[in-house]
């Protein structure tokens, strides 16, 4: 990055809010704390906290969460605006299916955050967006437009999230989520003066505008599902925290992974161990397949990857965290490969394999989704492979080809020292 201002750049979107604060203890750890925040909705109250250089306050209040109300479809009016139709139906959608929750005890616990002395003594400049429904047009308010007596009005007004929210009512005019015109308000910090910006980009409902200068940007997103918006549940916010932290370490190259995350150097030592092994095990075994079943495998992408590209490193580590979904891994937790490893093959002897008949009997009849546990099938092709069976399992590759991949991984991290390359 540049040496200059830095601006980081929270979004909306709800209980994802938590993702926020792991982002920035990462953050705080790597030494890059922000000059400038700005923020839409829970972005906006994440950010006065952070402003306020309050982080533990962020922390305890996101690792506490645990409040929610249901919604039906009767709550919401219809919209007779153009201006902002496109998101109102998708902020309908999204409470109708999901819940919402009661904007009163948003302003209760904001009350208890916001400290106006060390909001504006910070040496952290802020802006928010919200938009006047009444006017039809966002506004946007920095430190120096706020008063101590305003901050937690535009705040919530910026947090509203219309329609389960009532908009919020400023100086006679009604106010509503800034997602309705700019949930990641890169350009708000680029006014302010940010001359690289971090953006925290939670992936929720609302309009993202175009950013149109040559401002340094990285953007950090969650890789893992995380808790719906509107769900508040403190073991969903926690394991949140955990994302946000270990995405941001890995974007900055401190730890390794995409959705796994491993300590630094772990995926390349692995890869060097294994990776000509693996990709010679491949083709030796792809050599031998028929090119009509080959093309029938359509649903595996590192199964085709593989055969296009090779082994290479970035298709091998995927995999690699594919054998730990398969084996119902925890995400959100930092792991030596060495112990990731060894942790699969103990998975692996604790599996009963699918019975090569029930599989067969299955798949005729089309009834094997979601019913045959993937490792169990994971299980199957490793003895078939360890009996030097392997063409009786062709058949099952169009459906079944990445828990084979995964299956020849785990043999052969097993039997390196025996395998002769």
């Amino acid at each position: 990055m540049a040496d200059g201002k830095l601006g980081l750049v929270l979004s909306g979107g709800g209980s994802k809010g938590a993702y926020q604060i792991g982002v920035y203890y990462a953050l705080k750890r790597l030494g890059k704390l922000p000059d400038i925040i700005t923020g839409t909705s829970v972005g906006a109250l994440n950010g006065v906290i952070l402003v306020q250089k309050d982080y533990h306050k962020a922390l305890r209040l996101w690792r506490t969460m645990s409040f929610s109300k249901v919604y039906d479809e009767t709550t919401f009016s219809l919209c007779e605006n153009p201006a902002i139709a496109d998101v109102y139906k998708m902020y309908v959608k999204s409470f109708i299916t999901e819940g919402g929750m009661d904007v009163d005890k948003l302003k209760g616990i904001f009350d208890k955050l916001y400290n106006p002395r060390k909001f504006f003594s910070s040496n952290i400049d802020y802006g928010l967006v919200t938009y006047n429904l009444s006017q039809n047009k966002p506004v946007f308010k920095t430190k120096k437009d706020l008063s101590p007596d305003n901050v937690k009005d535009y705040v919530i007004a910026s947090a509203s999230c219309y329609p389960a929210f009532k908009p919020q009512k400023i100086n006679n005019d009604l106010y509503i989520d800034g997602g309705y015109y700019d949930n990641l308000p890169i350009n708000l910090a680029i006014k302010l003066g940010a001359e690289e910006i971090i953006a925290v980009d939670l992936k929720a409902v609302g309009f993202k505008r175009t950013v149109k200068t040559s401002v340094p940007i990285t953007t950090i997103s969650p890789r893992n599902k995380i808790v719906s918006f509107l769900v508040f549940d403190k073991l969903k916010s926690q394991e949140a925290l955990r994302f946000g932290y270990n995405d941001t370490m890995k974007t900055f190259k401190h730890f390794d992974g995409n959705e796994f995350t491993f300590k630094k150097q772990n995926l390349i030592k692995n890869y060097n161990r294994y990776g000509q092994i693996f990709e010679q095990k491949v083709y030796e075994i792809l050599k031998d397949l028929d090119r009509g079943i080959i093309g029938k495998i359509t649903s595996s992408s590192i199964f085709k990857s593989i055969v296009k590209d090779k082994v290479s490193y970035k298709y091998f580590n995927n995999l690699v965290e594919e054998a730990g979904k398969c084996f119902n891994f925890a995400e959100d937790t930092l792991y030596n490969i060495r112990t990731f490893n060894k942790g699969l093959l103990v998975e692996m002897t604790k599996t009963n394999a699918v019975n090569l008949k029930t599989i067969t009997a299955k798949i005729k009849n089309r009834k094997f989704k979601g019913i045959i546990e993937r490792k169990s099938v994971v299980k199957l092709f490793y003895e078939m492979i360890k009996e030097n069976n392997v063409r009786e399992a062709f058949v099952f590759l169009p459906v079944f080809a990445d828990e084979f991949l995964i299956a020849l991984y785990l043999y052969v991290i097993r039997n390196k020292s025996i395998i002769k390359y």
